[in-house]
């Protein structure tokens, strides 16, 4: 399917339904605010209360830094606790509000491109019940994945530094060339292994929402589509290009507006608000993007299923329906 189709099915599915621009604007200021106040409260209470100077803490090295925490800690064990259980707390809500709103999302984009269905809000929550628990366990399954890969290339991190710091004892030059060539393969490679994550976990998201998958069936079919589809991760490039480069522009044009004289503070400051809406616009237009391309690359194997199955009979020439009455009609022959 082609790239600039989807982007054109993804802005008409953003832009018909921009009540979801709202909700995740409202969500990204209620969960940064939310968090502004649970460290702040506490800070200020041990401040004003207790007359704790943090700029003392803060001062020396990192392991004085955390000696001095863990010391502060101690002093104040039940305000320690109740500190940390709150913020525990909020990153659960936090999480599962994502999970409700990201399914209440795909649900109204899945709806809209296959039947034209328009935004409201009865179905965003109908969506985001239905679909909550699929959705957070395969985001669970695709995170775990995530640490699993970073946890390999981390030590891939550690075996090529000592390699290289081995062979700078024998040869500056090839530990120089080595050093490189290992920092361009892992980078690389790491590249690679995000656009597949990013496309795996996309195509298991869009598999429960499209084909009602089961977490199971999620799992198995995003790594078969991927194989079957091997185009998909160019797909999947194409787009995280496109994000990338668009928010660039945007952060670029937030830098020139702060060092505009006298108000550009003021400006910088009311853009970042802006800047912020932009971001989630351009997010759910690329998520929307990579949905139409699921939902074509569907239907185009349907398609194809279907016209397997419907094998036409062979036809009959007239030579042939003509000699059939005569071998009808001609007497059998005896064998001697």
């Amino acid at each position: 399917m082609n790239f600039f189709t989807c982007i054109n099915d993804s802005l008409k599915t953003v832009n018909k339904n921009y009540q979801l621009l709202f909700i995740h604007f409202f969500f990204l200021f209620a969960s940064f605010f939310s968090l502004f106040f649970l460290l702040s409260i506490p800070l200020g209470i041990l401040f004003v209360l207790f007359g704790i100077d943090f700029t003392d803490i803060l001062k020396g090295s990192f392991i004085e830094i955390v000696l001095s925490s863990f010391s502060l800690m101690k002093k104040f064990l039940l305000f320690a606790i109740f500190f940390l259980l709150t913020i525990v707390i909020y990153l659960i809500a936090v999480v599962f509000s994502w999970i409700y709103i990201f399914a209440g999302t795909l649900g109204i984009m899945n709806s809209f491109m296959q039947s034209g269905e328009l935004f409201r809000l009865k179905n965003f929550h109908l969506y985001g019940k239905k679909y909550f628990w699929k959705t957070g366990l395969f985001s669970a399954f695709a995170a775990m994945i995530f640490l699993l890969l970073g946890l390999i290339f981390v030590l891939i991190g550690e075996f090529t530094y000592s390699l290289v710091e081995f062979m700078e004892n024998y040869s500056h030059a090839l530990a120089t060339f080595l050093n490189v060539f290992f920092y361009l393969s892992i980078l690389l490679l790491s590249l690679i292994s995000f656009l597949l994550w990013i496309t795996y976990t996309l195509f298991g998201c869009y598999g429960i929402f499209v084909k009602n998958y089961s977490l199971k069936e999620a799992i198995v079919e995003a790594k078969r589509t991927i194989l079957n589809h091997p185009q998909s991760i160019g797909r999947a490039g194409l787009l995280f290009v496109t994000y990338i480069l668009t928010g660039g522009v945007l952060l670029s044009i937030g830098s020139l507006l702060a060092i505009i004289p006298h108000v550009g503070a003021l400006l910088a400051v009311v853009y970042q608000f802006l800047i912020q809406f932009a971001h989630i616009y351009i997010s759910l237009v690329v998520v929307a993007a990579f949905l139409s391309y699921y939902i074509h690359m569907d239907r185009e194997l349907n398609q194809k299923n279907i016209s397997d199955e419907e094998v036409p009979q062979p036809a009959q020439s007239p030579h042939q329906e003509e000699s059939l009455p005569e071998a009808e009609n001609s007497p059998p022959s005896t064998q001697v």
